[in-house]
């Protein structure tokens, strides 16, 4: 359940998820349904199937092996009331609970048919058009905003922010998120990208038409999640809901997924678990950044460009070397946690990135302790990194 602390202040800056895994085989009057889901034509498992019961709050997600458990109590619902199975390429399936087996120690077939791929019409004209790069979204500049996920969110569980963007062809390349804190070794997520179905602001129809699961893997360690999206080729023309959902958690700790959050007020929407209904949540954003081209007549562009370029020539920049041990290394993450851009070292160890006086840089790669630099008016800062 959704919880709030009754600070009308606390309310106002940050959003609050708090999303509970369902844990219905813990009395006698609930049954574990189980069991695979498969390719009606190959036979192979099908992973992270969405099963549930619709707006009941029941459901979870299926594993790499396309095998799941979904607690029920039979006794709690009408017998024609259907558990739903949906996946990206796959015709949805209904089955009563009246027709489900409950066995012991077997993992029965559920099988999906594949579906017709219905790929985005993308019209390119030839009206002396082109795409420019046209980032949207949010960030969250040093305030204490943030949403979380606690305890144990129901696999299938999202949460889902608008992201507004101007009417036009847009092709969508990159979708970044921050990360606070993740006391889990590792969590899977899907990202989930939605129309905005207009009427009452929620997520519609799921944009991802490639028949691929959009997958991240967010690491103990991690600040700045970045997806790549090219190769799922999506398209859109107007505004747009992104979300984040909950596949699989890694390790023994309790889940505690803090990510930053905004004060733009267009909106915010939660599922608690796979199936479930669609909430909405605060006028807060979470601080999803989508990086992406917007096709714009031939002379915007170059005006667009021009602009850009002379507000690049004016950014300050600071380089410098990363070293470990007497030796450049590369690979290295620069984070500028103030305008959020970052950049990798090179083969020579050498990094260039965009910083004023001020700033606090970042240096983090997996089995080095993290060094935080904070910008002088010197245009050069060497590091020296250590082994955790």
């Amino acid at each position: 359940m959704l919880g709030l602390p009754q600070n009308s202040f606390y309310i106002k800056t940050c959003i609050v998820v708090t999303l509970f895994l369902f844990y219905l085989g813990r009395t006698n009057a609930q049954k574990d349904f189980k069991g695979r889901v498969v390719d009606e034509n190959t036979k192979e498992p099908i992973p992270f199937v969405n099963i549930g019961i619709i707006e009941e709050g029941v459901g979870t997600v299926s594993d790499e092996e396309g095998l799941f458990h979904l607690f029920l109590e039979p006794n709690r619902f009408e017998s024609n009331t259907q558990i739903l199975f949906s996946a990206l390429g796959y015709e949805t399936l209904y089955i009563s609970i009246s027709d489900i087996k409950f066995v012991y120690n077997q993992y029965p077939d559920i099988i999906l048919k594949p579906s017709l791929v219905e790929l985005n019409e993308v019209v390119v004209s030839n009206k002396g058009e082109r795409f420019i790069a046209d980032n949207i979204g949010y960030r969250n500049y040093g305030v204490k905003n943030y949403g979380y996920w606690k305890d144990n969110i129901a696999l299938g569980g999202e949460l889902a922010t608008r992201i507004v963007a101007k009417n036009g062809l847009r092709r969508l390349n990159q979708f970044e998120f921050e990360v606070w804190h993740n006391p889990s070794d590792s969590l899977l997520l899907r990202v989930n990208i939605y129309e905005d179905d207009g009427t009452i602001g929620k997520p519609g129809t799921n944009l991802n038409t490639s028949g691929k699961n959009i997958l991240t893997v967010v690491k103990k360690d991690d600040r700045m999640v970045k997806v790549d999206l090219s190769p799922f080729d999506i398209y859109t023309k107007s505004d747009f809901i992104i979300s984040l959902e909950l596949l699989k958690v890694y390790g023994e700790e309790d889940l505690g997924l803090i990510l930053s959050a905004t004060l733009n007020g267009y909106g915010s929407y939660r599922k608690y678990a796979s199936q479930d209904k669609w909430e909405w949540l605060s006028d807060l954003n979470m601080a999803y950044y989508v990086k992406s081209q917007l096709m714009v007549s031939e002379k915007f562009a170059d005006r667009f460009e021009k602009r850009q370029q002379k507000k690049n020539q004016k950014k300050r920049t600071v380089s410098g070397f990363v070293i470990l041990g007497g030796k450049m290394i590369s690979g290295v993450s620069v984070f500028n946690n103030t305008t959020k851009e970052s950049v990798l070292s090179g083969d020579g160890g050498r990094y260039l990135i965009p910083a004023k006086k001020g700033d606090i840089l970042t240096f983090s790669k997996d089995g080095l302790e993290n060094f935080n630099v904070k910008i002088t008016d010197k245009p050069n800062q060497n590091v020296a990194m250590s082994r955790k």
